[in-house]
């Protein structure tokens, strides 16, 4: 896995796609470092892309290989309180639309806030 925060947006897309936005506004960290994470496990083949409208969400990528590597690590982190917290706060973010997160983010990142 790229790194503990990998692990955590790679936890998150567990029930299904999210943006970056969406991963960024429960981990706290800039949509752009969200999106840097997401490349790399694009390349490593565990996720995916799709975009709708403006906006691009990552997948879990369902594929036997993938889920045969990934269901052992995940179970593995399953218990740490930090990535049940994030859980419970991306659950309540799928079907939701990005804009509003995205564009505080926007604002925070170039430090207008």
């Amino acid at each position: 896995m790229t790194s503990e925060f990998g692990t955590a947006c790679v936890d998150m897309l567990r029930p299904g796609p999210l943006s970056a936005c969406q991963i960024a506004s429960v981990l706290g960290a800039p949509p752009s470092t969200v999106s840097g994470h997401l490349l790399e496990l694009r390349h490593a083949g565990l996720v995916s892309e799709q975009r709708r409208g403006k906006w691009v969400y990552s997948q879990l990528v369902d594929a036997e290989p993938v889920t045969a590597v990934l269901d052992p690590v995940l179970a593995s982190i399953h218990d740490d309180p930090q990535i049940r917290k994030d859980a419970v706060a991306a659950a309540g973010l799928h079907g939701r639309s990005p804009a509003a997160l995205c564009a505080c983010a926007d604002v925070t990142e170039r430090g207008t806030t």
